[in-house]
């Protein structure tokens, strides 16, 4: 009898008679939009697909496809947020007659999703995981496109704007509000989302002391804002954070007590700040290039610096993570009427090397290092609009499913 309640045992954990490697494999390359069909299938299926480990490597899986997807989101509105998806795709073309067929990259545009939110002025944070985040003066709103879940959240504690003026625009012409400054992320350690805001208390003092407070995106219908006390680094004012395996970068307002400081750090497990090194150009930075017209990015999951070397080119400088130490990952040769223009900044790099750059809003092309020349302009948007690299997941916001 023994012998045969284990036969039973191991009969039921074949569910669906599948290998759990082979359903493993084959859910983890599909879109989110059909696994959440799928959970209906049997309990099995729907247990699976929850899960915190499938979460993680079906992000996993996605991130390693050849072409990641673009995400063009279009903030700015009072009630409306538009997004629309463009994946990469190889388009076959024939040089000349009888010569070998050669391939190209194009593009597939899906149609624009349409958020409709409360009245607010809205702007892009930033994204993490497949998540994107956008906040106005009394709103933030979260959002997944792949799973179309998504948390509105109300900014309980009212602060004063960092800076007079209403909005303003980092080095790569992106607007952002001058209210406070919002940055996403997950926590590396439980995986869960997190929404950091800082601002100036409405009773500040003439040091202007910035604060700092945390939303925990989880289970929990309680859940409430945290702070986590004043921030000892003066964060500059309309920047969009970086987010690097869980750690969110700022650059640091050159009115900062230590000039020596210029990169601070947030870490979103022990919510922690504290400055990190930062590669010699801003050390250099001079009256005729403040370090206010540089900015940070993520690129090779890494941190990276573009620098503007006066009207020509500018630099990109990339962070070893296991050591801190910063080298000039390339040179990109672009024509600026003054360092004051928006920099053309690289989203995302493919697996040939290659890079995918926006310009001002409006303009995509696609950067060859080695070359150091672009190609033609891939896509040109009507309005102006923010780009991301994109890669679907299942990441849980514990929200609700967004209806158009």
């Amino acid at each position: 009898m023994a012998g045969h309640g284990r036969k039973c045992q191991k009969r039921m954990t074949k569910t669906d008679n599948w290998p759990q490697d082979l359903l493993l494999s084959t859910l983890s390359i599909l879109p989110p939009k059909s696994l959440l069909r799928f959970k209906s299938v049997s309990k099995h299926w729907k247990s699976l697909i929850v899960s915190p480990d499938f979460v993680e490597h079906h992000l996993q899986t996605q991130q390693n496809q050849e072409y990641p997807q673009l995400i063009f989101v279009s903030p700015g509105s009072r009630t409306d947020i538009y997004l629309e998806s463009v994946t990469v795709v190889d388009v076959p073309r024939v040089e000349a007659e009888g010569a070998d067929t050669k391939s190209r990259k194009g593009f597939q545009r899906s149609p624009l999703n349409i958020c409709h939110l409360p009245y607010d002025f809205y702007f892009f944070s930033n994204s993490c995981d497949g998540v994107f985040c956008f906040f106005g003066n009394t709103n933030i709103f979260v959002y997944n496109p792949g799973t179309r879940e998504f948390r509105m959240l109300q900014i309980e504690n009212e602060g004063s704007p960092i800076v007079p003026s209403y909005f303003s625009s980092d080095c790569f012409g992106q607007a952002f509000s001058t209210h406070h400054l919002i940055g996403f992320g997950r926590d590396q350690v439980t995986k869960e989302c997190k929404i950091i805001r800082i601002f100036l208390p409405k009773e500040r003092d003439e040091h202007n002391i910035q604060e700092c407070e945390v939303f925990t995106l989880n289970s929990n219908t309680r859940a409430s804002w945290r702070s986590i006390g004043k921030v000892s680094y003066l964060i500059g004012a309309a920047q969009k954070p970086v987010n690097v395996d869980g750690v969110l970068y700022w650059m640091l307002d050159p009115r900062h007590a230590n000039p020596s400081e210029m990169i601070v750090s947030l870490d979103l497990h022990t919510e922690r700040f504290q400055p990190i090194s930062h590669p010699s150009c801003c050390s250099e930075a001079s009256n005729d290039l403040p370090r206010r017209y540089m900015g940070l990015l993520s690129l090779r999951n890494s941190l990276c610096l573009a620098e503007p070397r006066r009207a020509l080119h500018y630099n990109i400088w990339i962070m070893n993570r296991g050591d801190g130490i910063w080298e000039k990952l390339f040179s990109i040769d672009w024509v600026l009427m003054t360092y004051r223009s928006p920099l053309a900044f690289p989203i995302v790099e493919l697996k040939d090397g290659t890079f995918f750059v926006s310009h001002c809003g409006d303009n995509l092309q696609i950067y060859y290092p080695e070359e150091k020349c672009f190609s033609e302009v891939l896509l040109k948007q009507g309005k102006s609009v923010v780009a991301s690299a994109y890669y679907e997941s299942l990441v849980p916001l514990y929200g609700e499913p967004l209806v158009y």
